[in-house]
């Protein structure tokens, strides 16, 4: 049993890219040699809502009901944008806080709206204002010091330096905050998420992987610069200041909700769902509009591409709420408003491939008849399963599953009947874009995509060191055992062999 917990989460690298690098890493370096290690694998749909979920219960998806972004509920059509209340199992800083535990958490995402827990806590969601603390203390504390939950940037070619700067001084901000926190204020359990890894990934993975078609070197791009490297550095002084503040008798774990690898081209799922007459749109007048719209190229992703090269993306991605953005794009551009269900046989959601059947008793337009929703299902696989590059012919998917093949539980209903997992370089695109395409070049702001395989690192005093095998779903269980408390026995997770 360990006096304390702190949990240090920087979705993005993965365990070879910090092992590529230890020579620079001091700390890093000696969670390597000192402590245990391993990849950590999480679910197929490696966002915020799915991976935080099965992180803070040790539970799947058909557990938790997290599947996405948006929630795509059996018995209708409508799509609502996750929030904490989604989660229904309850995650281990409710139990510990439950026995009168101090917890904090830190720019922490899934916990809005804010819980009432024993401690503090500091949400990391997007799109939630300036109620975003608590309690009103740390709240006020905060706005001093001039603290931001938005990331609040966006890349596109020529900004570079500046983007690379902007996640340095977000980085800082972070630092600062800790410090104030977690200096000041008792906690037993402690845990702050840094994502900016993700963001310098997504934008610079390019000017690392000779692989992807805009690469170009470093050098050329950023001097003497390394935006990767620089930012580990960061990590690597604030997981020394964490190992300090958890103190001598403390476990630290470090770890990535998801990992990142190549990306350089978007696959349409709706588009392909379309050509092949599974998805259909409405012939009103309004959609009609639309659909000329989307084939001269003009879509949500084409205006958030614009977003993106002109810095407006951070005015309404970071500061207007999910729900109230797809209502905005729904109004103007195609999207799941225009789909005709009584004629639309699947359609997909999400960044990861994720395609529901629009099955009788199921949903209130069903058009596939229950007894033949296997041999569809079967059919629609076996499209999935075959997809191709249209520009080379190389296959673009690794593997379809069926739900039940990867999730159990009560939210088995929920869940999408397929789910796409893409091979490398190949990443979704949400809603009704690419103009008709299946599959087109990636943004420049977007040359590496989540990936749900990450890294998992540990040490504290009596640990077991080396090499282990861990799943997403085993941190839960682990932490609640490290703080002497008994984990819950429909953990889907197991005690991670590191405790003494």
């Amino acid at each position: 049993m360990y006096e304390r917990v702190f949990i240090l989460e920087m979705s993005g690298p993965t365990l070879e890219l910090l092992r590529e690098r230890l020579d620079r890493l001091p700390n890093f370096r000696r969670f390597f040699e000192r402590g245990a290690r391993s990849k950590l694998v999480g679910p197929l749909q490696p966002v915020v809502p799915t991976a935080f979920g099965t992180l803070f219960t040790g539970k799947n998806p058909g557990k938790t009901s997290l599947f996405d972004f948006f929630r795509f509920p059996a018995g209708g059509y409508e799509r609502y944008p996750y929030s904490r209340e989604d989660l229904h199992e309850e995650t281990f800083y409710e139990r510990l806080s439950r026995q009168g535990r101090p917890v904090g958490l830190l720019n922490v995402p899934l916990v809005h709206p804010l819980p009432e827990i024993e401690g503090f806590v500091v949400s990391g969601d997007e799109g939630i204002g300036e109620d975003y603390a608590r309690p009103s203390e740390v709240l006020d504390a905060l706005r001093e010091r001039g603290y931001s939950v938005p990331f609040g940037a966006s890349y596109s070619p020529g900004r570079e330096i500046v983007f690379l700067d902007h996640a340095l001084e977000i980085l800082r901000m972070r630092r600062d905050a800790l410090r104030e926190l977690f200096g000041t204020r008792p906690w037993d359990l402690g845990m702050l998420t840094v994502h900016l890894c993700g963001e310098i990934l997504h934008s610079f993975w390019k000017f690392y992987d000779r692989r992807h078609p805009g690469h170009r070197s470093l050098a050329e791009v950023f001097g003497d610069r390394d935006p990767v490297l620089e930012t580990l550095a960061g990590m690597d002084a604030l997981l020394g200041e964490i190992v300090e503040m958890t103190g001598p008798d403390g476990l630290v774990m470090v770890l990535g909700a998801w990992g990142h690898r190549l990306e350089h081209s978007k696959v349409f799922l709706n588009g392909v769902l379309a050509r092949h007459g599974w998805l259909r749109f409405k012939r009103g007048p309004a959609s009609l509009v639309k659909r000329l719209m989307f084939r001269l190229g003009i879509s949500k992703s084409t205006a958030e591409r614009l977003a993106h090269r002109l810095n407006l993306w951070k005015l309404f991605h970071y500061k207007m709420a999910r729900g109230k953005r797809a209502a905005v794009t729904g109004a103007t551009f195609l999207s799941y408003n225009d789909i005709d269900w009584a004629r639309t046989r699947a359609v997909a959601t999400g960044y990861h491939g994720q395609v529901f059947l629009n099955v009788q008793g199921h949903r209130p337009a069903g058009v596939i008849a229950t007894a033949d929703y296997d041999a569809e299902r079967r059919n629609l696989r076996t499209l999935l399963e075959g997809l191709e590059d249209p520009r080379d012919g190389s296959p673009v998917v690794d593997r379809v599953w069926a739900r039940e093949e990867i999730y159990s539980g009560p939210g088995l209903k929920d869940a999408p009947d397929l789910i796409v997992h893409l091979r490398e370089g190949y990443s979704g695109e949400s809603g009704i874009a690419g103009g008709g395409k299946i599959i087109a070049a990636s943004p420049a702001n977007h040359s590496s995509d989540h990936w749900n395989e990450s890294f998992f690192l540990a040490l504290g005093p009596g640990l077991r060191p080396g090499e282990i095998e861990a799943r997403l779903e085993d941190i839960a269980p682990t932490v609640l055992r490290a703080l002497g408390v008994d984990p819950a026995p429909d953990h889907d997770g197991k005690v991670l062999p590191i405790l003494p």
